[in-house]
């Protein structure tokens, strides 16, 4: 219902002095190298940057950049120029690369945006008009266009966009402002050149040079579908209307050839509608510029004709040209500026007469046409015109349009009550028509046109218009554009006319209007339908545009609306964006000024932009509305508030029985809007006169219209059943009250049940549980006199609380949950222990999808607990047999379904059940954490998971005495928080701030879910929990934590999204970097992942990928210390001190060759390979007197230091180790080279490339001298051994490894050592 999204005009307001310092430091950088040089080729990003994400924010206050566009138009003019001049070099410009654009190109997209942003017509005068740069710009253009030979084409400049063609078409049109004629100022003599052949077209004589290169250029775009299409006519036309070119006959010429195009062409079906609408366009062109003019008198006559002819589509010309919206747009831009022509004239004769009076028909013809530009150049031009005719005449236009409105409209008499008024049925009517009709009555409004005496006339048609809605056949709304426009309307009304003009307008005079009040002028009635429309409008725009039009109203008319200042506060711009709030705080804000408002909002509520919205939820909110609407009015009103409560009662009960079957949308408004109104109810009851305020309410006949009501829902098949559900429910929930209050004579002597007097939502609320009980208890006693009490209505409600229960949509389960613990309350105590075995004994067993119930029983049951406890605590023996948790256990046990296990825990989540169970809850909850099932859908246990999440945060928001159980959840928290599944990480994220310090927890909640700060605040996180929770007993340690969190951060770093990745790897590095023993505990962490979660590809293969990117990065070569032993599973999952531990990699090896054994997985193989070659590419160097070096070299890791151990005995024993290891991995990587899978036996050849080149660079750079300083870097081809012998990096070449023969690669796994 609320669109999400933030005001654009309020962040650029905000945001536009960091927009434009950043576009003011990064143009000149961007144009030129930092010696001054001009720059060739830019970077696309960087202008992308500068277009989408500075300059187009703009759109919205595009008048923020007019200070800085003297400075940074002519700064990218004065470039673009220069380019040009220096041709020479732009035209060697390779465009080869899509990362690079050419110079010019960037500039000319820049300047199109700043046109785009700000106007064209604003842009084009801070271009350099100089004269000279005619000539190169005419060339330029020409030049990129010209067809040559292959050869040729590719030593010019080619490359233009429309970009550029545009910006240069618009810029050669302002130089033809020279005041200079064009033959003084052309290249050659006319009489030195052949003038192009152009159909249709006549050349003049004595044309200057620069004329006849000019036309056919211009012509040729004007046929372009694109954006060039706007500046050839701009030039065209400025070209025509130089009095040099008018004298020389230029403007002739182009008119007759553009009215040629018109009438003929050689090929109609290969002819692009584009041709004629740039003839038409030059023609509004021209006609436009000669409108204050007589120049085009002599032409007026022939192109009416001609347009009008292409009206009648006499031949194929015509239907191509009417079906093209644009060209029928032109049209009438042809149309209404001849006719302005016409109009200029003193005296009109009578073919003026004539033409005026079919341009009118026409215009009035083109109001309904289906296009929305086609009726804004109708009603813009309609309204021209009127302006500029005599006054009776124009006093006939409008009244044509307003006579228009009235077409099709039906007046329908309510059947069941003949004495009703008949109300206007716009159901007929052409919504096009309407709106284009709407526009014309604006336009002529912001003109001033229509005289005082057709105001009355105006005023009720805008008046219909803003409340106009009408719904295409699939259901979408097709009258905003309607109530657009009549806020245009009202909007103008308001600025041309003054005070005392509009005050003359009676209100009586005004249909719409008579259900204000009489004595209300006609301003506050404008002013009352502009609150409800700005309050309640389903359209963003819409209600803006009233807000708007309610400010210019009170603001142009003061004193005039009841509190006015007050309504404009009120009505904000602002105030209005979320239709939610509009709904609910304006709507009830306005009410409390004026109860004029609130009448008003109230009745519209009842419509169909309230409860008959099509949105659900928007009728959620406006019944919750109509109930505070309806209570605001009884507290302000004359009357006793409960007497008007009553009346809205029974107002409601008859539109509840007076619906068709069909009609379910409004049912579901009208049900949650009788419980909105029975929830204010308790708020006006008096405790000392329970009795009296009772029988004042009609409790007798809520009770049996609730009867029939359900009765109907029960026996009826409705088109959206669980919408039935959802009202009817949250109406017995609500109208519980008004049975309790049936009972006042039983209960005004005992003093819990005063404390019933609530609404009924607080019965079932989970936070007051002991005010259900005493209601349990009342009812009980109250059933010990009357045995019967309520049963002919709880035995229909039971049947329907069981249908309701059986449905699975979200809106229904919530609601019917509810409607059964009433159900309960209200029922005898036998019947209550029946319904909960009932339920318990339908949710204890699996059931086939076929004869699945319905998940509302899972959440009855769970609400039900409190009630059952109460049992048991009592003398009804009969229900300590049944148990909700154990039910819901055996169930959980039994049953995998992912859709059956989201509902068990979302039934137990914000239920205190769960925090009373937790002990119980606690392992089912776990296994929810850890719920990874994945099948065609993809990983439909997120759900599962996610909703585990959601019931953790229950559990850890309960007292300390509750969650103490719920603490060794703490490392599956922060798996998830780590994952990469974006709406999991979010949710834990949150679930983990509950249990953190309060600086710690907003810190976290600050922090995005994909930052690196967030990642690294997550490897802290187990140190920061509240005492309460780190001093239990079961807290798990920091190595569990740490364990569990790689679990989850590994498949961030590997399979996530690439900011993700980037993100989390970083956080890992930056961690590892912060200490050693941080690096260390990382690292035997790692290692006991991988045991611990072999055979779960989902964890071991990212872990694998992690290994190797940290080998990659310099960072596992880290792990040796003289002291002690080896890093592996055993030593850690000990207790053994990590932080004191040597990396085993022969322990790794073991570990890798593990996972990829007998595995069909062909990401684990890549990522074992990758570990493999990690392993194998690790320098053991020979120990030198005093020190042992353990290095790997490849090429990122060369500076990431060497690994040193000292020249003891256990530094020796970890040398031989480690060569075991690197020998092992070696090994392996010899034997994946025989994988039977291709695929694998290339991977095996690019990381052995690796390992070899690493180790030869290793030789080179230890041996460097000995064989001449022959190294890696040499230019003298592979290095190769001392005797000459060719290097092992050659047996790697020219081998197609993917169909190599077994013995061949044997034999290079044999001389590679690999053995």
């Amino acid at each position: 219902m609320d669109i999400v999204e933030g005001d654009r005009d309020v962040f650029i307001q905000k945001y536009a002095a960091d927009f434009i310092a950043d576009f003011d430091s990064s143009l000149g950088p961007f144009l030129r190298k930092p010696n001054g040089q001009l720059r060739r080729r830019v970077r696309s990003r960087e202008t992308s940057r500068l277009i989408s994400a500075v300059l187009e924010h703009f759109q919205e206050l595009p008048q923020l950049l007019d200070p800085h566009l003297p400075k940074w138009l002519p700064a990218l003019a004065s470039a673009y120029l220069e380019c040009l001049q220096d041709r020479k070099r732009s035209s060697r410009l390779s465009t080869r690369s899509q990362l690079l654009w050419p110079l010019p190109n960037a500039i000319c997209r820049i300047i199109y945006t700043f046109c785009k942003v700000r106007g064209e017509k604003v842009i084009v005068r801070f271009l350099n008009v100089e004269t000279k740069y005619l000539e190169l710009l005419l060339q330029a253009i020409e030049d990129s266009e010209r067809d040559t030979d292959a050869a040729l084409k590719t030593e010019l400049i080619t490359s233009w966009t429309w970009h550029e063609r545009y910006v240069v078409l618009i810029w050669l049109s302002q130089l033809f402002f020279a005041p200079f004629d064009l033959s003084t100022i052309s290249s050659g003599d006319a009489d030195e050149f052949e003038q192009p052949t152009l159909p249709g077209f006549q050349w003049p004589q004595h044309v200057p040079r620069i004329t006849s290169r000019v036309i056919p250029l211009a012509i040729r775009y004007l046929a372009s579908p694109g954006k060039e299409r706007e500046g050839a006519k701009a030039l065209l036309v400025r070209l025509a209307m130089r009095r040099d070119m008018q004298e020389m006959g230029v403007l002739s010429a182009l008119v007759h050839w553009a009215l040629s195009t018109l009438k003929s062409a050689d090929d109609v079906a290969t002819v692009s509608p584009y041709y004629f609408i740039g003839s038409l366009s030059f023609l509004a062109g021209v006609l436009r510029a000669a409108e204050d003019t007589s120049i085009m008198d002599q032409h007026l006559s022939t192109i009416f004709y001609a347009v009008q002819a292409i009206h009648s589509e006499e031949n194929d010309i015509d239907k191509v040209i009417n079906g093209s919206a644009l060209a029928r747009k032109m049209m009438i831009k042809v149309t209404r500026s001849i006719i302005a022509i016409i109009l200029r004239k003193s005296r009109q004769d009578m073919a003026d007469t004539e033409m005026i009076e079919t341009t009118i028909g026409y215009f009035l013809e083109r109001l309904a046409d289906n296009d929305t530009p086609v009726r804004f150049a109708a009603s813009k031009a309609l309204s021209i015109i009127t302006l500029r005719l005599d006054p009776d005449m124009a006093s006939q236009v409008i009244e044509a349009v307003i006579e228009s409105l009235n077409r099709n409209v039906l007046w329908v008499k309510d059947e069941t009550d003949p004495k009703a008024v008949a109300v206007r049925d716009l159901t007929a009517v052409d919504p096009l028509e309407w709106h284009g009709l709407m526009l014309t009555l604006s336009h002529l409004l912001y003109r001033r046109s229509p005289p005082l005496e057709n105001l009355s006339d105006i005023i009720h048609a805008l008046l219909i218009g803003l409340s106009f809605e009408k719904r295409s056949p699939s259901g979408g709304s097709i009258g905003t554009n309607v109530r657009d426009a009549s806020c245009f309307g009202i909007w103008a009304l308001a600025r041309r006319y003054s005070t005392t003009e509009l005050l003359e307008v009676e209100t009586p005079s005004i249909l719409i209007a008579r259900g204000h009040d009489p004595t209300a002028s006609i301003l506050q009635v404008i002013a009352t339908e502009l609150v409800v429309t700005a309050s309640l409008d389903p359209a963003g725009n819409i209600r803006r545009g009233s807000s708007a039009a309610l400010q210019e109203l009170i603001g142009r008319h003061p004193d005039t609306v009841e509190t006015g200042i007050a309504v404009v506060q009120c009505v904000d711009y602002h105030a209005v964006a979320l239709r939610s709030r509009a709904i609910h705080e304006v709507a009830l804000r306005a009410t409390r000024l004026s109860s004029h408002y609130g009448r008003a909002l109230l009745e519209a509520t009842l419509g169909w932009r309230g409860i008959g919205d099509m949105d659900t939820d928007a009728r959620r909110v406006a019944a919750a509305s109509f109930g505070t609407l309806t209570a605001e009015l009884a507290r302000t009103s004359s009357e006793k508030p409960l007497d008007n409560l009553a009346t809205t009662v029974h107002f409601l009960l008859s539109r509840i029985r007076g619906l068709e079957t069909r009609q379910v949308e409004e049912r579901h408004g009208l049900l949650l809007s009788l419980a909105a109104v029975f929830d204010t109810i308790p708020g006006f009851i008096e405790e000392g006169a329970l009795g009296d305020q009772a029988n004042s309410l009609p409790i007798s006949k809520v009770y049996n219209d609730l009867k029939e009501m359900l009765q109907k829902s029960k026996d009826t098949k409705f088109r959206k059943p669980e919408l039935i559900a959802e009202s009817t429910s949250s109406l017995i929930v609500s109208a519980t009250f008004m049975l309790l209050l049936s009972l006042s004579d039983q209960g005004q002597h005992d003093h819990n049940f005063r404390a019933l007097i609530r609404q009924g939502s607080f019965l079932v609320d989970e936070e007051n549980l002991s005010l259900s009980l005493n209601a349990l208890d009342f009812i009980d006693s109250v059933r010990t006199s009357q045995p019967n009490l309520f049963d002919d209505l709880l035995e229909i409600m039971e049947s329907c609380v069981n249908d309701w229960l059986d449905k699975n949509e979200p809106e229904a389960i919530e609601p019917s949950s509810k409607a059964a613990l009433i159900l309960l309350v209200l029922t005898s105590p036998v019947k209550r222990v029946e319904i909960i075995r009932g339920w318990s004994e339908k949710v204890r067993k699996p059931r086939t999808p076929r004869n699945r119930h319905g998940d509302g029983y899972f959440h009855a049951l769970t609400r039900s607990r409190p009630i059952l406890t109460h049992f048991t605590s009592s003398i009804y023996t009969n229900a300590k047999d049944i148990s909700v948790p154990q039910v819901l256990k055996q169930r959980w046990a039994s049953d995998t379904e992912i859709e059956t296990r989201v509902a068990m825990i979302r039934s137990l989540t914000d239920r205190c059940m769960l925090r009373l169970e937790s002990a119980i809850f606690v392992n089912l909850i776990s296994e929810g954490l850890d719920d990874y099932t994945t099948n065609a859908r993809g990983d439909i246990g997120s759900h599962v998971r996610l909703e585990a999440i959601k019931a953790t945060k229950t559990l850890w928001q309960t007292d300390d005495s509750y969650r103490e159980a719920a603490i060794r959840l703490i490392p599956q928290i922060l798996r998830l928080a780590a994952e990469k599944l974006d709406r999991v990480r979010t949710e834990a994220k949150s679930t983990l701030a509950t249990i953190l310090l309060p600086e710690d927890a907003k810190t976290l909640q600050q922090l995005s879910s994909t930052s690196k700060a967030y990642f690294a605040f997550l490897f802290k996180a187990r140190s920061v929990i509240q005492p309460s929770m780190g001093a239990c007993d079961n807290t798990p340690s920091v190595e569990s934590c740490m364990s569990s969190l790689l679990a989850g951060l590994v498949t961030s770093a590997d399979t996530g999204n690439e900011d993700l990745v980037v993100e989390s790897r970083a956080a890992l590095v930056e961690v590892c970097q912060s200490s050693d023993n941080a690096l260390h505990l990382t690292c035997s962490l790692l290692l006991r992942n991988l045991k611990q979660y072999a055979g779960q590809d989902r964890v071991l293969v990212p872990t694998l990928e992690v290994v190797a990117y940290l080998f990659h990065v310099g960072l596992l070569q880290r792990c040796y210390n003289t002291t002690t032993g080896l890093i592996d599973a055993s030593t850690t999952a000990t207790g053994g001190d990590a932080a004191l531990q040597i990396l085993s990699l022969k322990q790794l090896c073991l570990h890798v060759q593990k996972a990829a054994y007998k595995t069909g997985n062909v990401r684990k193989l890549e990522a074992c390979i990758k570990v493999y070659g990690a392993i194998a590419a690790v320098q053991v160097e020979t120990p030198t007197p005093g020190i042992a070096t353990y290095t790997r070299m490849p090429e990122s890791a060369v500076s990431a230091g060497r690994l040193d151990a000292g020249q003891t005995a256990s530094g020796e024993l970890a040398r031989v180790r480690q060569e075991e290891g690197i020998a092992e991995a070696r090994k392996r990587l010899g034997a994946l080279l025989l994988h039977p899978w291709p695929k694998i036996r290339n991977l095996v050849v690019d990381e052995l490339w690796h390992v070899l080149a690493s180790a030869s660079a290793h030789s080179g750079n230890t041996s460097k001298g000995g064989n001449g300083g022959r190294g890696m870097d040499d230019d003298d081809g592979p290095p190769s051994d001392g005797d000459g012998t060719k290097a092992p990096l050659m047996m790697l070449l020219g081998i197609d490894w993917g169909t190599a023969d077994k013995t061949h690669v044997k034999t290079v796994v044999k001389e590679l050592g690999l053995e």
